[in-house]
């Protein structure tokens, strides 16, 4: 019997086939089952309005449900403790803010995650920051500001959500480059009423939550961190026409625990990508006055590695702490 007919060699050529029919479906078997997709923030804030927008999108691409878990507090460490703990095959993943991975690490002897605990996928989205004051404010542009804080050094104060907050972390980095002295007041509640009432002499807020008391006539801007202005405020400045160079926003991005395989990673980034460039998507970020980023996961990393290089040195200059 020829040996190339042989039925072992049969046999052999038939399970290769069938393997190489199989092995490609499997590789696209991801997600297999519902995703769940840890959010630090509470329901009805910007991070979580858009992880929902992402989840409902990547659910009918794939046809598996995500499941949106909602973990806020303790400056995101609990959300993003979940994710690192968890299973590194894709189905948990982590969208969170600039905090967890570029402030938190500078600010906090003691860490119950490391970056490393993680896998970046990709960077969905940068959030303005719009800095404000009261309508009834005297100060009616960037430049009259910083000219009060100079005549008055140390006795204008400003919000924050929190002491190494984002908003915390910016005013500082302004305040720098302004060579001026404010006052912090962190809150722990929403700091916009007493903003409104002049209780507090300036903030930053984000633009999701500033341009509805904008639009309002309960505060005014004065100027946004983005690097040019946004198309929902165009006649408010940016900062960097003052201070050039000066960029400031904080961003949305997904992330997998560390050890999810490039098939994986590549499929969410593809997922995304498409998602990012849907009209429909991009437009309801518009409405948020969100800026759409995407691109890919090495992209990202580069990405997030200047922006740590950046707040750490506003950390260290500014002696924050949390502990």
């Amino acid at each position: 019997m020829n040996a190339n007919h042989s039925p072992t060699r049969r046999a052999l050529l038939a399970a290769t086939a069938a393997w190489l029919a199989v092995g490609p479906a499997r590789a696209q078997t991801y997600p297999s089952r519902p995703v769940r997709l840890i959010v630090p923030a509470p329901a009805g804030t910007s991070p979580d309005i858009v992880a929902r927008l992402w989840g409902e999108r990547f659910a009918r691409a794939t046809g598996q449900a995500v499941v949106v878990d909602n973990k806020p507090g303790a400056s995101t460490f609990l959300a993003a403790q979940a994710v690192a703990a968890a299973p590194a095959d894709g189905h948990t993943l982590l969208y969170t803010v600039n905090s967890t991975f570029s402030i938190n690490p500078f600010v906090f002897k003691k860490l119950p995650y490391k970056s490393e605990d993680f896998a970046p996928v990709t960077r969905m989205l940068s959030v303005p920051y719009v800095l404000l004051v009261s309508a009834q404010s005297r100060v009616r542009t960037l430049a009259d500001l910083i000219n009060e804080a100079k005549a008055r050094p140390g006795q204008l104060n400003y919000s924050s959500g929190g002491v190494a907050s984002g908003f915390h972390v910016a005013t500082a980095r302004l305040l720098n480059e302004a060579g001026v002295t404010m006052t912090h007041v962190p809150y722990k509640d929403y700091f916009m009423p007493d903003l409104i009432a002049q209780r507090i002499d300036v903030g930053f807020d984000a633009s999701t939550g500033a341009i509805p008391q904008i639009r309002a006539g309960k505060v005014r801007a004065l100027a946004v961190t983005s690097a040019r202005r946004i198309e929902a405020l165009p006649d408010v400045p940016a900062i960097a026409e003052t201070f050039p160079g000066f960029v400031a926003d904080s961003w949305h991005g997904l992330f997998a625990p560390r050890g999810t395989s490039d098939a994986v990673i590549n499929t969410l980034v593809a997922q995304s990508q498409r998602i990012v460039d849907a009209p429909d998507f991009r437009a309801a970020l518009r409405d948020f006055a969100l800026t759409p980023v995407g691109g890919g996961a090495e992209a990202f990393r580069r990405f997030l590695a200047d922006d740590a290089q950046t707040w750490a040195k506003v950390v260290r200059d500014n002696q924050i702490t949390n502990e």
